[in-house]
């Protein structure tokens, strides 16, 4: 692992931003659809989750903007309270072990996340890794009065949606890292990139990493 930690930081220009996906990449699983899955399950959210896998089976991007529309009318601050709750019961101790390692080496680089899950759900794991919120990118929508409207700001943050919200916010990544083939656009926009996979991972992102030379961690 460490040999391959050294290989993309041998080239980092020094203070050059490194963006990370959040789900299956700087944790097992995925926050937003878990959180989804659970709240509409304790009757927070009024919807059923069978319509989210019908949407993602056709249009990725259309189910993760739909898991923010099915927020509206919430109170900002309680959701984010069921989020923090929801992240340190179901998510702290799924951090992959190279996350912290990681960051502890780019102290002098300004990280972001960037993830097509709600902005809400990400915020959390963002804190604990002591991301600020506002380098935090995820699925959002405006908030009148305290109340999530509803209404997603576009595009979704997923395949090139990733690098249209990084190019708005500024920041040209000197390394990218991601685990799937949505983070293909944002990886390739990167000065460097590093692909997160599992053990014999076979998936379109891990042989497009391969026939263009990018680092692979195996987790």
């Amino acid at each position: 692992m460490s040999a391959v930690i050294d290989r993309v930081l041998r080239d980092l220009q020094p203070g050059a931003p490194v963006v990370f996906d959040a789900d299956g990449t700087l944790w097992r699983g995925d926050v937003g659809e878990d959180f989804l899955r659970w709240a509409i399950h304790r009757g927070l959210i009024d919807a059923r989750y069978e319509t989210y896998e019908a949407l993602l089976a056709d249009s990725p991007a259309r189910a993760y903007g739909w898991a923010v529309e099915v927020m509206a009318g919430h109170l900002e601050s309680e959701l984010l309270t069921h989020a923090r709750t929801f992240f340190s019961e179901r998510f702290a101790g799924r951090l992959f072990p190279y996350v912290r390692p990681l960051l502890a080496r780019l102290t002098q680089h300004p990280v972001w996340l960037c993830s097509a899950s709600p902005f809400w759900m990400v915020l959390p794991g963002a804190e604990a890794l002591g991301v600020p919120a506002e380098r935090v990118i995820g699925v959002r929508c405006a908030v009148d009065q305290g109340r999530l409207t509803g209404v997603v700001d576009a595009p979704v943050p997923a395949g090139p949606g990733k690098v249209t919200w990084l190019q708005r916010h500024g920041v040209t990544p000197g390394l990218a890292v991601g685990n799937g083939d949505l983070d293909v656009d944002m990886l390739t926009f990167a000065a460097r990139a590093l692909v997160i996979a599992p053990p014999d991972s076979s998936n379109a992102l891990v042989h497009h990493a391969r026939r263009h030379d990018w680092p692979i961690l195996i987790t």
